[in-house]
């Protein structure tokens, strides 16, 4: 059905009828009366005090949106007509329907709020035994509603004081919502306050909405109802709605007096303030539990300008447009406020890119030397490292190329293979020969002569060099117990650490009790040092002190 679609997320119910004003909102309702004038219409101070009572009822802002409803108006001055039009395009439907209802109704359609429901057009068609032509020929079927416009005017403009856009339709088509759809010749009575309302089904489709004198205040005797009811419809099934606490006597009074035949069924829903029939069909039929039964009454008057006639909304509109405007001005506003800022950077930025140059030669200079040097400090740690005790390092040359030779003396042979084992443990070397084991006459050490060569630096890289951190630890503690022990002796150009190998250490003596110093010269370390390199090699090699030849041959 159109038009019904966008407000399946209202949830604000109103029911109109000629003495009350009912509103539902979730499980709050409120209820108002009316007062009307000789011609119908409502007195100023019945609109004031519906204005105030809903305004407080609503509690909307003035910043939020219009609220939106369903309406339900009640049956005084409703015309309702079954029309039968030839199948036309969804464009020309309007049309068609405004020249049927020009020439069914007693007014033009500009002076009728008029809406429109399409029936099934396959009602009907099981009775025919001629068999029907095709669907692009066969009519179809509409129900058309129509109220003077003045009526739903009046509402409109009282519900857009209170920021409430209304979407109308029947309250009796809302009340024939409680139940299936029907099937058959039924019919659905309202017994209102001072009068009742009858809507009548021809083979579950509505064909005439009737306006009965009776009501709670003026209930007559069940038979005057049931006359009253007989002479507007005929049919097997009755629903009843309303809020009399007699309802269900009187659904069984009217069962006996319209006839064996007629079977009528109360509607029982739990009460509350503003609740009512209309109330509860209304929301089963936006619950999509009954989707496809209301229509819409429509008056174009009321769509004219609806979003900018409310002060709230012009306000919104005009933050809309002050917003937009300054996403397109930010941008040029931020660039004139941060102009001194970014120039100050800018000109640092250009003060520093003279000193880039001079980093980018250094840094260029330090990764030449880093991938260029030669891992002299990292031979001589796996020597110490790999040399027993007792061990002695007469020369040792290391040039660029990675050669290597060392002379020395050890204890034993097996410390020898010792060294040289461990050398190659290492993996730093991919070459390590011992040229010469000679032992000394004395056969307290072995003269050594051995050469190595130390890996391609792309093999080196996995290597992990240096001291382990237990290693680490172990020399920080050496140090430490090392630091509280005496100062070494005077007299003595070094402290005693320990006796040459071989040979067995003097006894300590005390300080006092020593001797003078013999009246000899003293022996004073050399002068003059030389330093013995490759001479093949380009550039400087790890220096070795020797002693002068005059000191070599004392």
């Amino acid at each position: 059905m159109n038009g019904l679609d966008f407000m399946n997320s209202a949830s604000h119910f109103i029911e109109i009828s000629q003495s009350s004003f009912r509103v539902v909102h979730g499980e709050v309702g409120l209820e108002l009366p009316l007062e009307r004038l000789p011609n119908g219409k409502l007195t100023p101070a019945c609109k004031e005090r519906l204005s105030t009572g809903l305004k407080a009822f609503l509690k909307r802002p003035a910043w939020q949106p219009r609220l939106r409803a369903w309406c339900a108006i009640g049956a005084r001055g409703v015309l309702l007509r079954r029309l039968s039009l030839p199948r036309a395009a969804k464009s020309d439907l309007k049309q068609l329907l405004r020249m049927q209802i020009e020439s069914e109704f007693p007014l033009a359609p500009d002076e009728l709020a008029w809406g429109y429901l399409r029936l099934e057009s396959e009602v009907g068609d099981q009775k025919s035994e001629v068999r029907p032509p095709p669907s692009a020929l066969r009519p179809q079927d509409f129900l058309v509603a129509a109220v003077r416009k003045e009526v739903v005017a009046e509402y409109s403009e009282l519900l857009a004081e209170c920021g409430v856009t209304p979407v109308f339709t029947l309250a009796a088509l809302a009340r024939s919502c409680l139940w299936p759809r029907p099937v058959g010749d039924c019919a659905v009575v309202e017994i209102g306050r001072d009068h009742s309302e009858l809507l009548a089904f021809d083979q579950g489709v509505p064909v005439a909405l009737r306006l009965l004198s009776y009501g709670e205040e003026n209930f007559p005797s069940l038979d005057e109802l049931a006359t009253a009811i007989k002479s507007n419809w005929s049919g097997d099934r009755l629903y009843l709605t309303g809020n009399s606490s007699r309802q269900k006597e009187v659904a069984a009074g009217l069962a006996k007096l319209l006839g064996a035949g007629v079977a009528c069924e109360s509607a029982e829903f739990p009460p509350g303030a503003g609740r009512s029939a209309a109330m509860h069909g209304l929301q089963r039929a936006v619950g999509k539990e009954a989707e496809g039964r209301l229509l819409v009454l429509e008056h174009s008057e009321a769509k004219r300008g609806t979003a900018l006639a409310e002060p709230g909304l012009r306000k919104w509109a005009a933050l809309a447009g002050l917003l937009l405007l300054g996403c397109l001005l930010l941008p040029y506003v931020e660039a004139a406020l941060l102009k001194a800022h970014l120039s100050k950077k800018v000109a640092a930025a250009k003060a520093s890119r003279g000193t880039l140059a001079t980093i980018d030669r250094e840094l260029g200079f330090l990764q030449y030397l880093k991938q260029n040097q030669s891992p002299y400090l990292d031979a001589i740690y796996l020597l110490a490292n790999s040399t027993a005790g007792g061990t002695r390092i007469d020369s040792l040359s290391m040039d660029r190329r990675g050669e290597i030779s060392l002379r020395g003396s050890l204890r034993t042979l097996d410390q020898v293979g010792q060294f040289r084992a461990k050398l190659i443990e290492s993996g730093f070397f991919s070459n390590v020969t011992v040229e010469e084991q000679t032992p000394t006459p004395d056969r307290q050490k072995v003269i050594v002569r051995l050469t190595a060569q130390w890996k391609p630096a792309s093999a080196r890289e996995s290597l992990k060099l240096g001291p382990t951190a237990e290693e680490m630890e172990k020399i920080k503690a050496t140090a430490k117990d090392a630091a509280p022990g005496g100062m070494p002796m005077m007299g003595a150009p070094f402290p005693m650490m320990g006796g040459m190998p071989g040979m067995p250490s003097p006894p300590p003596m005390p300080v006092m009790s020593r001797p003078p110093p013999s009246p000899g010269p003293a022996r004073m370390p050399p002068k003059e040092m030389s330093v013995r390199t490759n001479g093949n090699a380009s550039t400087p090699n790890v220096p070795v002190i020797v002693p002068p030849p005059a000191e070599m041959k004392e």
